[in-house]
C-alpha cells in the first residue's frame, strides 16, 4: 500500500515547503494543510466502539501515514455561512484537539511532535524544571513581576539577561521605525522601572559570559551540533539577528558525550522527536541549557554547514516513519537543490503576495 506523510502548516512555511519537496522526490506524496480540511468535499469520520477506534480521512485517499509532522498546526476554518461560522469554527476546533490527542489517531504514524507533548514543551518552565531534575546546567533563573527580585538577581551575579515569552515585534506607524522585545542585556547602568515591570511578568536570568553559543538539533536519534561564535572571539547577547552578518562565524562540533546524553534524556523527559536546542559556552568550557524549541528552525544549519544533511534527515525520518531512520536509503536531497527547483520559486512568489499573520525574527 502507498503511504503518505502529514504535514500541518500553512504553505508559505518554508521548512514545510522544503520538505515536502524533498519527500515528493522520494515518490512520497505529502498533504501540506495547516489543519484539518474543514471545506466541501472532504470528510472525517471517527469511530469507536468496545472493540476498535478508528479515523476514516479522506484527504488520504485510503493511502497510509507513516508520519504526521505538527509543524504550525492551526485551527480549522470551516467554509459555511457566516450565521454559522462561530459555532463550526469551534466545533471544528474542539474536534481537532480531541482527535490530536489520541496517541494513535492516525495508526502507527510517527508524530514530529504530538501534539500534547509539544504543547508542554512549548512551556519554558517546564524545559528549566526537567533540565534541573536531570541535572542539566541552566543559567539562574527568576520569573517575577517584582523590580526588587530583578535588583537583587542583578546583584548577586552583576549582569543579567531579561527575555520574553515570545519574541514580539512592531512598527511605529508614524515613523515606520521597528521594534522589538526579546532578549536584552542589564546591568548596574540599567534603570528597572517597578511599574514597568510589574506590568507583567518576564524572565531574567543570570548572564553568562559566552565563549560561544550552541544550536544542537535533534531528529530522532539524529544530531547535529553547530558553534555559533563572533568572528573575532565569544559569543553574542543573542546570535539570532547576526544570522546573515558576516561576524558570525559557524562550525559543526562534536558535543562532550555527557552533554549529549543530558540532551537525549532531557528530549526522552519531554517526549519530543524534534527539537532545536540552544546552548551556551563560557570561557571555562562550561556547557548551559538556555531552551529547546520543539517547532524551531533548523534548515539554516544545513546553509551554514553544508556537510550536515539536516534536510534529508528531517525527510528519512518522515518516510519511513522511524526516528533512526537510514538517510543513506534515501534518494540524496539539500537545500540547493531545493532553491533551484520550481517549488522553491514557487513558495517565494506565495511569500511575496500573501502579508504574514504576525512577525517574528527568522530564527526561532
Amino acid at each position: 500500500m502507498q503511504h503518505s506523510v502529514l504535514i500541518f502548516a500553512p504553505d508559505t512555511d518554508p521548512h514545510a515547503c522544503a520538505v515536502a519537496w524533498a519527500l515528493e522526490q522520494q515518490g512520497v506524496a505529502t498533504v501540506l494543510a495547516p489543519s484539518l480540511q474543514a471545506k466541501p468535499g472532504f470528510h472525517y469520520s471517527f469511530h469507536i466502539n468496545a472493540e476498535n477506534e478508528q479515523l476514516q480521512d479522506t484527504t488520504l485517499s485510503g493511502r497510509r501515514i507513516s508520519a504526521v509532522w505538527n509543524r504550525r498546526l492551526h485551527d480549522p476554518q470551516p467554509t459555511c455561512a457566516e450565521e454559522d461560522s462561530a459555532f463550526a469554527a469551534l466545533e471544528w476546533r474542539m474536534f481537532q484537539r480531541n482527535l490530536f490527542s489520541l496517541a494513535d489517531a492516525y495508526g502507527d504514524a510517527l508524530w514530529i511532535n504530538r501534539v500534547p507533548e509539544a504543547i508542554r514543551a512549548e512551556h519554558k518552565l517546564v524545559q528549566l524544571s526537567v533540565a534541573r531534575r536531570l541535572g542539566l546546567p541552566f543559567p539562574e533563573t527568576v520569573v517575577t513581576t517584582d523590580a526588587n527580585q530583578v535588583d537583587a538577581l542583578r546583584k548577586k551575579w552583576g549582569r543579567i539577561i531579561f527575555k520574553s515569552f515570545l519574541i514580539h515585534q512592531w512598527e511605529d506607524q508614524e515613523t515606520g521605525k521597528k521594534h522589538a522585545v526579546g532578549v536584552t542585556l542589564l546591568d548596574e547602568r540599567s534603570d528597572l522601572p517597578a511599574e514597568s515591570i510589574a506590568v507583567c511578568p518576564g524572565i531574567y536570568q543570570r548572564y553568562i559570559e559566552k565563549s560561544c553559543d550552541i544550536r544542537v538539533t535533534i531528529m530522532g536519534q539524529h544530531l547535529f551540533a553547530l558553534s555559533l561564535r563572533k568572528t573575532a572571539s565569544g559569543g553574542f547577547v543573542d546570535w539570532r539577528p547576526y544570522s546573515n552578518a558576516p561576524e558570525l562565524k559557524a562550525e559543526a562540533i562534536t558535543l562532550p558525550a555527557h552533554v549529549e546524553d543530558k540532551l537525549r534524556a532531557l528530549m526522552r523527559e519531554l517526549g519530543l522527536v524534534l527539537g532545536c536546542i540552544d546552548l551556551a559556552v563560557d570561557h571555562d568550557g562550561n556547557y548551559y541549557f538556555l531552551e529547546v524549541n520543539q517547532a524551531g528552525q533548523f534548515l539554516f544549519v544545513e546553509d551554514m554547514c553544508p556537510a550536515y544533511p539536516v534536510l534529508q534527515t528531517m525527510t528519512a525520518l518522515l518516510a519511513s516513519g522511524q526516528p533512526n531512520a537510514d538517510i543513506k536509503a534515501l534518494k540524496n536531497v539539500t537545500m540547493s537543490q531545493f532553491r533551484a527547483s520550481e517549488a522553491y520559486a514557487k513558495l517565494k512568489q506565495r511569500v511575496t503576495t500573501i502579508k504574514p499573520e504576525k512577525q517574528l525574527f527568522t530564527l526561532e
